[in-house]
C-alpha cells in the first residue's frame, strides 16, 4: 500500500496522501492530474480507468481498491 501511496503522492505533487484523502481536493488537481492517474494506474497496475469508473472514486483509497491494491 507505502508504495501506491507514494506514486499517488507523486501524481498529485504533494508530500504524501493517506488512503481517506480526496485526491480532487489538492491544490494542483485539474483534468491533466487526473488524466496522469489514470495513465499511473494503467501502467503500473494494469487498470483501465474508464470515464464513467473516474466519477464513483473520491478518495485515495477509492483509487487503491480499484487497482487492487489493499493495506
Amino acid at each position: 500500500m507505502q508504495e501506491f501511496l507514494d506514486r499517488v503522492a507523486e501524481v498529485l505533487e504533494v508530500p504524501s496522501v493517506r488512503p481517506e484523502d480526496d485526491f480532487r481536493a489538492v491544490p494542483m488537481w485539474g483534468s491533466l492530474t487526473g488524466f496522469a492517474l489514470s495513465v499511473m494506474l494503467e501502467q503500473q497496475y494494469g487498470k483501465v480507468l474508464a470515464p464513467g469508473d473516474f466519477a464513483h472514486l473520491k478518495t485515495v483509497g477509492d483509487l487503491a481498491a480499484f487497482a487492487g491494491v489493499s493495506a
